[in-house]
């Protein structure tokens, strides 16, 4: 039957599937003749069967796949005969006499096999030394030359004396049995001959045939790198026998091939097969091989598995560390790298980036304090492809990514800062992938709390961050994405934090220039936080918390309102006003900066009047302006009398009467301020200094102006109460004449007026008499008698608890605070 279908093409998956079917039924009935005849003991029929059997394996009509499953099936035939060896062995027949039995087999694959499964138990039996045995067989099995027959042939060799070789400490040592060095030497011969089989495959059948052909000799590849990987586990294995005696005939035999999917596994295989140590030992040899490769073997995929296996070895033996740097393996390892891509210009970009990302990977590992290696090595790779422009999407692109984030991993973002070239690296990839680095530059930064400290690396940060900080050609983002980046970026304005106020300015300048070139959507996230970081430091430089000679509390000033100013440019008025009043809030009570606090003053105020339409965003606003104006005394009284007067002219321009009257209530205690506890102890050191003849500086600068006395103008005070009540009178007229019955409004409002006269008459307001105040008791508590506001439980709890408040003041005998004030039953 093998002689019928040994010519069936090779490409016909049918015809191999029935040739399989076919001889599989044969090996198995050659099989049950195998086990009769060795239940009955007869030698001549045993090998009969055994040959018959093996004989299926002489086709040439099966492709590696289908060809390895016939070949399980023999092998696993071939233990049975083994064990029958045995038996005959124990029986008192010779295996020297076995030995010569099988060599009378008529066909010469048959007769290999049989030779190389009674050579093994010959060599178990210790009575022939094994050398003699392995090179007999060994040689003898260059008989078959068939590329497929002799590589199954040569791989069934090497697993039956795998463990039957005489390496240090086995059994089968011994002056005559051999040693390492021949075990060694029976191994490195079958490689040699299974690549020689393995490279001649290529050259079986048509062109036509050749992308299956390499399809299937990749199939093959494990077999003839087994044969490495076993020479490897020899024990007794030195570094000396490698040096000398492996490593020279492995690459001797893989140069000499000058078959590139050769050259390309076996390379791999011989880095990954032995121990690290002994690569590191013969380095120089190793890499004087590549240049000897074909031009289609990927160099820079051989260099990476090398880089990869040492920086490993690097990372666990510290004592390999000095070894590397004594020898120079970087040069040695970086001169190979750039060889590489300068003879092989064609050379994928995903493996050029790999290979200097494993490079890079060594360095660091190596050489963690020689950052110039690491910028040598990002420099030679951007040199390798800058020529053929952005790195495509793909395996390409997660290399140089990878590539990118290896310094991020072993270093700093502050130290990575200091890396020249690594912009330049960056600048090859697609923009989205960009913006990937710059996501992970930005986590990295935060997640080790490292600091920004100086406006140079604020700029070198923010270029990297670029695609964080404004729109980019080639990236989409929705809201959600931009938001998420802005974020992002504002938590890292957080963390420039310079060593000295001055330092800061300068920082918060290159940030600014950076920030203004978003879109306004990204700069209402991300401005805000540059005019926080600024207003803090104006604090601390204003009350002495920090030094400040180059920019002192003015130019921190200027400083703010430039960063607020371009927030109410977005627009982002709301934020922008907020934050005006908040840096008016400083200028006055810490720096106290006159002219400063009315010009941020004046700033909230036309942003109010032109960027703030809607009336509910109006009274919040106007009762922001009035809490932040009410605190200010820095100001005289000229310049606070026309805010003051303009922050009362928009009371009444504002559109729901409710909001009129609270802001007019508001706008009463910009008639009357308190005195502060740190005005008393600025009076007392004032005093303290005269005795001395000293003269303390204020909190600000030396020629700031003392706070102004507080303002207290009884008459204004009333005269706003009395507006708030027209305003509420007005209110409740104009509910009752549209019939919308919401009466227990008017109620609320009375109250508060009511609680507001209460305030001032408590701080002694002369203007807030006894009668006024009794006036007002009766006109809430007549107002309040309407069912609507009866029925309003929240209306009569918080008119009941102002009452409440009254009679405690009064004491228990009515004598107290407002003694004569009748408040009547409720």
């Amino acid at each position: 039957m093998a002689a019928t279908l040994s010519s069936a093409p090779r490409g016909d998956v049918v015809g191999q599937n029935q040739w399989l079917k076919e001889a599989i039924v044969n090996i198995k009935r050659n099989a049950y003749g195998l086990r009769k005849a060795m239940d009955e003991d007869n030698v001549k029929d045993a090998l009969r069967y055994s040959a018959a059997m093996l004989g299926e394996l002489r086709t040439s009509s099966l492709g590696p796949q289908k060809y390895y499953e016939m070949y399980m099936q023999v092998s696993d035939q071939l233990h049975f005969l083994t064990e029958y060896f045995a038996d005959e062995h124990r029986k008192g027949r010779s295996y020297a006499d076995l030995y010569e039995l099988v060599q009378h087999a008529g066909n010469l694959l048959p007769r290999l096999y049989l030779l190389c499964t009674v050579g093994a138990c010959y060599i178990r039996s210790r009575q022939a030394p094994a050398k003699l045995i392995l090179r007999d067989v060994a040689e003898l099995c260059r008989g078959v030359q068939h590329p497929t027959r002799g590589l199954f042939l040569r791989a069934y060799l090497v697993q039956a004396y795998r463990s039957l070789l005489p390496a240090t400490g086995s059994p089968y040592e011994s002056p005559e049995g051999g040693n390492v060095e021949d075990a060694a030497d029976f191994l490195l011969l079958n490689f040699t001959e299974m690549n020689k089989l393995w490279v001649r495959l290529q050259h079986q059948g048509g062109s036509a045939d050749q992308g299956r052909r390499e399809t299937e000799r990749r199939e093959l590849a494990d077999l003839v790198g087994k044969n490495l990987t076993y020479i490897s586990q020899l024990e007794g294995l030195t570094f000396a026998a490698y040096q000398n005696r492996v490593l020279p005939r492995v690459l001797e035999q893989v140069v000499s091939c000058r078959d590139e999917l050769a050259q390309q596994y076996l390379m791999q295989a011989l880095i990954l097969a032995f121990p690290d140590d002994f690569h590191l030992g013969t380095l120089g040899t190793l890499l004087d091989a590549l240049p000897g490769l074909q031009p289609g073997v990927k160099v820079a995929t051989v260099l990476s598995s090398l880089l990869d296996r040492l920086a490993s070895y690097a990372g666990a033996n510290p004592t390999a560390v000095g070894q590397m740097t004594e020898q120079d393996a970087f040069g040695t390892l970086a001169g190979v790298a750039l060889r590489v891509t300068q003879r092989h210009p064609d050379t994928l970009v995903a493996d050029v980036a790999g290979m200097y990302a494993a490079l890079l990977a060594f360095a660091g590992t190596v050489y963690p304090e020689r950052l110039e290696h690491v910028d040598m090595v990002l420099g030679n790779c951007h040199d390798a492809l800058r020529s053929r422009g952005t790195v495509p999407a793909g395996k390409a692109e997660r290399e140089v990514v990878a590539l990118l984030s290896t310094p991020l991993n072993k270093y700093d973002v502050v130290t990575v800062l200091g890396l020249k070239q690594y912009p330049a690296v960056l600048s090859l990839l697609r923009p989205n992938m960009q913006r990937e680095v710059a996501l992970n530059i930005a986590q990295s930064l935060l997640r080790r709390g490292a600091r920004i400290s100086s406006a140079e690396h604020a700029g070198l940060l923010l270029g990297l961050l670029a695609p964080l900080l404004h729109d980019v050609d080639g990236i989409e983002l929705d809201s959600s994405d931009i938001e998420d980046d802005s974020a992002l970026v504002a938590r890292v304005v957080h963390v420039m934090v310079a060593a000295d106020s001055d330092e800061q300015h300068r920082v918060l300048d290159v940030l600014q220039a950076a920030l203004v070139r978003g879109s306004p959507e990204r700069q209402r996230h991300t401005l805000p936080t540059v005019a926080f970081v600024a207003l803090k430091t104006f604090r601390d430089v204003a009350e002495g918390k920090a030094q400040a000679k180059e920019f002192p509390a003015e130019a921190w000033a200027k400083r703010v309102h430039a960063a607020v100013s371009a927030l109410a440019a977005v627009p982002a008025a709301d934020a922008a006003l907020a934050l005006f009043l908040v840096a008016a809030a400083v200028a006055s009570e810490s720096a106290r900066l006159e002219l400063v606090t009315y010009d941020l003053f004046e700033q909230a105020f036309l942003l109010y009047e032109e960027s703030v339409p809607d009336s509910r965003r109006q009274a919040s606003a106007l009762a922001a302006i009035v809490g932040t104006l009410h605190r200010c005394r820095v100001l005289d009284a000229d310049a606070r009398g026309a805010l003051v007067h303009k922050a009362a002219g928009y009371c009444s321009k504002l559109l729901r009467r409710a909001d009129q009257c609270l802001a007019v209530l508001a706008v009463s205690h910009l008639y009357y301020q308190e005195e502060r506890a740190e005005e008393g102890a600025e009076e007392t050191d004032a005093s303290q200094s005269d005795a001395t003849g000293a003269h303390p500086a204020p909190p600000g600068a030396g020629q700031d102006p003392p706070p102004h006395p507080a303002v207290r103008d009884g008459a204004a005070v009333l005269s706003c109460l009395k507006r708030a009540l027209r305003i509420t009178h007005a209110q409740q007229q104009q509910l009752l004449q549209t019939g919308r019955g919401e009466l227990e409004g008017p109620g609320f409002l009375f109250v508060e007026i009511l609680n507001h006269y209460l305030y001032y008459y408590e701080r002694g307001v002369a203007a807030i008499t006894l009668s006024a105040l009794q006036n007002m008791v009766d006109l809430v508590a007549s107002e309040l008698s309407s069912e609507a506001c009866k029925e309003s439980e929240t209306l009569q709890t918080f008119y009941a608890n102002t009452l409440d408040h009254v009679r405690r003041q009064q004491g228990g005998d009515g004598a107290g605070l407002y003694a004569g004030l009748r408040l009547g039953a409720h």
